[in-house]
């Protein structure tokens, strides 16, 4: 029997020795994602970074990317291949982009009043201001575009170019009934505080403007939503691209881009320590 302990003492050091001695894993400061502007409403936060150059696009020409992209639970929608955009049956001026969950419905037909996918010098920038040769969505003044979600989101980034100051995203949960509540209208003024010195990227090929990669996340579940608005109010254009979205019934932690109730507790750690030496203290006594 006497081996028999021996072994389990052994097995109870090797169970609990990552759990008792190692350190609850966080960033250290190179890690910590830049932030160059913040604001919330209620219980949904946008907080604004350069985004991501993706890995096979070194230069940015596909433009900047959520920081999140490659975060298992992330679905990532750009409009740069025509073959993927298809008529929604029954509804018009409705379309999905390569993914039927995400329904992109347009006041007016793509093409009227501007409105439509596009590739020029006013597609959002790479991470580090580049010039992006891809397609990209344009809204402009007369015409609209309402997202809508099959579920609930908890994340919604996109890739945000050449700013306007009548640019607005409106948040809303929809009902079974279709009764609408919204959750938050953002636009450029209170996003950046009326400020472009909050905008991380200053495009030369652009007269100057600037760019960014705006993530807005339910920091609560009262946060979670369905639906999306976005308009532009007066001259100019609202030009976005690189679409990200994480569908979830949980509240989203941005530190770690995945859903809050993913991120174990320290508490949880020790309790599962406890658990453990429970169960060898057991075996080793019986």
């Amino acid at each position: 029997m006497k081996l028999n302990r021996h072994i389990l003492l052994a097995a109870a050091v090797a169970m609990t020795a990552p759990f008792a001695f190692a350190p609850v894993a966080q960033a250290n400061d190179d890690e910590v994602l830049p932030i160059f502007s913040e604001f919330t409403i209620d219980s949904i936060t946008a907080k604004v970074t350069k985004g991501i150059n993706l890995t096979n696009d070194a230069n940015g020409s596909l433009g900047a990317y959520s920081d999140f992209y490659y975060n298992d639970g992330t679905t990532n929608i750009d409009f740069n291949d025509s073959s993927l955009r298809k008529a929604v049956e029954g509804k018009s001026n409705a379309f999905t982009f390569g993914n039927e969950s995400v329904v992109f419905n347009f006041d007016k037909a793509l093409g009227q009043s501007r409105t439509d996918i596009k590739s020029d010098r006013w597609a959002p920038t790479g991470a580090n201001a580049e010039k992006n040769t891809s397609d990209y969505l344009a809204v402009f003044q007369g015409n609209s575009v309402t997202v809508d979600l099959a579920d609930s989101l908890n994340y919604f980034g996109m890739n945000w170019g050449a700013l306007s100051s009548s640019n607005k995203f409106e948040f809303l949960q929809v009902d079974d009934s279709g009764a609408e509540t919204s959750l938050g209208l953002f636009d450029y003024n209170n996003v950046f505080g009326s400020s472009d010195s909050k905008l991380p990227t200053q495009a030369a090929h652009q007269n100057n403007e600037y760019n960014g990669f705006v993530h807005f996340y339910a920091n609560e579940t009262d946060g979670l939503f369905n639906r999306i608005k976005i308009t532009q109010e007066g001259g100019g254009g609202f030009e976005t691209d690189n679409y990200s979205f994480r569908f979830s019934d949980e509240s989203f932690d941005f530190e770690e881009g995945t859903d809050a109730a993913e991120t174990p507790e320290p508490g949880a750690l020790l309790g599962l320590v406890a658990m453990g030496g429970m169960f060898i203290r057991r075996r080793l006594m019986a």
